[in-house]
């Protein structure tokens, strides 16, 4: 479904809960999570499971934890070698002592 147009783009890694990912410089997060077949990212006590829906900082479901910053649009995220990610846990609202 998810294909590279630009292939002259350096082949990075970037990490899904310490799982290496191939993606392209430039390349934005949510895209390289979808071309891979990761589609869901966070996950709400309330909203259940999330995924990226709208690819333009609208929707804010593709909310994803970014080298120890928490709740990042990965849509809006751009893709540097060696960036690791997991999976955003809303715990809001539920008295966790993380919550987001």
């Amino acid at each position: 479904m998810f294909r590279r147009l630009d292939t002259s783009l350096s082949e990075i890694t970037i990490f899904w809960e310490d799982r290496p990912l191939t993606a392209y410089q430039g390349e934005l997060v949510a895209s390289v999570l979808l071309r891979h077949g990761i589609s869901i990212t966070h996950h709400g006590p309330t909203t259940g499971s999330r995924g990226p829906y709208c690819m333009m900082g609208v929707c804010f479901d593709c909310l994803v934890d970014a080298d120890n910053r928490k709740a990042i649009q990965s849509c809006q995220l751009v893709a540097k070698d060696g960036l690791r990610l997991n999976r955003h846990l809303n715990l809001a609202g539920t008295g966790h002592p993380n919550d987001a």
